[in-house]
């Protein structure tokens, strides 16, 4: 395996699904020597606090990046994040995939 990907995506309403995702990946870190990955609700300081304190190795970030294309350059440079529209979600147009602002 390549590595294990562990995601907070949940049907039950989790009141903090990144506590959930980071309590989940503690114990599989106990007893999967491979490489690690997860995801849900995370933002640079939390994506960075798991991997400073081993509990993943990676951090994959997906409806950030949606409202977020530059994310990256967006982290770098500490600046405010776009807001997403879920109402835009899957209605078969441009709007709420390809029409957020980027940095430049």
């Amino acid at each position: 395996m390549a590595y294990l990907h562990i995601s907070g995506f949940t049907m039950a309403s989790v009141a903090k699904p990144l506590d959930l995702v980071l309590e989940t990946a503690k114990h599989f870190r106990s007893i999967y020597n491979g490489t690690l990955m997860i995801n849900k609700g995370f933002n640079a300081q939390t994506a960075n606090d798991a991997i400073e304190d081993d509990i993943a190795d990676l951090i994959s970030f997906g409806e950030l990046y949606i409202g977020n294309p530059d994310l990256v350059e967006r982290f770098a440079q500490n600046a405010p994040l776009n807001h997403n529209d879920r109402a835009t979600y899957y209605t078969g147009g441009a709007a709420g995939y390809t029409d957020y602002k980027t940095l430049k």
